[in-house]
């Protein structure tokens, strides 16, 4: 339920206040070691700190080591069977499905769920641009661990969390769950046919991906559907606000402006995210998509083509997602009460929409 007490709005504004100035403070550092991904350090601590299921501590270690797996593997993939794109896919398939059940387990669900995001992202970065994937995945690994360091920091510094404990899960992996593989299968199909369709059509093949990852972990159909109308709504919140960035800083091109203004949109989101209850992962979608467009390079900077890409790849990816989830076997249509008590859900779903 959205937030209604004065305490909770007050712990809610504290919240949103500390992610704001820690999504800054990874700007600057960001800027200082003169990363080429600053944007994606930015959003990974806004996206460790705004929520998370235990802690934010281990949200950050499962980030970090979930996707250091998945661009490792997907730097394997791309260079070892880059002339071989059909093995390549396949192996993609197989590891998507055994990521995507350890998520289903709750077996360190975040870890995975990032494993194959980067997993597809790192294929497709390869596809594209074979020569330059190595120093691309040091990038975007470096991105992730000052992101990671800063929301830990802060929170130490802030003294809002003290706890190092991993929650590691203990649901059991053996006998196969049925209902565990059959999704993660449905996930595999859907990415797969995603990726062809997008090179088809000249879409953005990531997002779209990316996109039916976070879709298909859904437990049903009109779950699915509410997700991908939230992204949209986060997307469309994002590029107001950038539009804005974009045209005060054009008139006032300074540095502290800039940051101004991205403190006040990821508070804005943060809030968002703390306070509306099941809408709340508009405000998540929101505080990723500000700084994945207003944090470019000069020549980039006015730009909106980042959100006009994730707006197709949310398209493509739902689309897709509905498509295969409507008729695959045994995949939920909507959510349906059950006459006993159901079994505590995986740690990661569905409380956290993962981005």
């Amino acid at each position: 339920m959205p937030t209604t007490t004065a305490t909770e709005r007050r712990e809610a504004t504290f919240h949103a206040l500390l992610t704001a100035f820690s999504s800054v403070v990874s700007l600057v550092i960001a800027e200082v070691l003169g990363l080429e991904h600053a944007n994606l350090a930015v959003w990974t601590t806004f996206l460790v700190m705004a929520q998370y299921t235990y802690t934010s501590f281990q949200k950050g270690i499962e980030r970090v080591v979930g996707r250091g797996l998945g661009i490792l593997a997907g730097l394997v993939f791309t260079t070892w069977f880059n002339e071989m794109p059909l093995v390549a896919l396949g192996l993609i398939a197989v590891s998507l499905t055994t990521f995507f059940y350890l998520y289903f387990a709750g077996r360190l669900a975040y870890t995975f769920l990032q494993a194959g995001l980067y997993l597809v992202a790192l294929f497709q970065i390869g596809h594209a641009a074979p020569h330059a994937v190595v120093r691309q995945a040091e990038d975007l690994f470096a991105a992730v661990v000052v992101g990671v360091a800063v929301a830990d920091v802060m929170n130490w510094l802030a003294g809002v969390e003290k706890d190092f404990h991993i929650e590691v899960g203990n649901r059991p992996l053996w006998p196969l769950r049925n209902d565990w593989v059959n999704q993660s299968l449905m996930l595999s199909v859907t990415v797969l046919l995603t990726l062809v369709g997008a090179h088809a059509i000249d879409l953005p093949p990531e997002q779209s991906a990316v996109s039916v990852l976070l879709l298909t972990v859904t437990p049903h159909l009109q779950a699915l559907i509410l997700k991908g109308e939230l992204r949209i709504v986060g997307l469309v919140l994002a590029t107001i606000w950038s539009l804005g960035t974009f045209l005060l800083v054009g008139l006032l091109p300074y540095f502290p402006l800039l940051a101004g203004l991205l403190f006040l949109g990821q508070f804005a989101a943060t809030y968002l995210a703390l306070t509306t209850g099941p809408y709340a992962y508009a405000g998540i979608q929101m505080g990723l998509v500000i700084p994945m467009v207003v944090i470019a390079t000069p020549a980039e900077f006015g730009s909106i083509t980042p959100a006009m890409e994730r707006l197709e790849g949310i398209l493509l990816g739902l689309v897709a997602s509905i498509v295969v989830a409507s008729q695959w076997p045994r995949f939920p249509q909507a959510s349906v009460p059950a006459a006993t008590p159901p079994p505590p859900p995986a740690p990661a779903m569905p409380g956290e929409i993962h981005v």
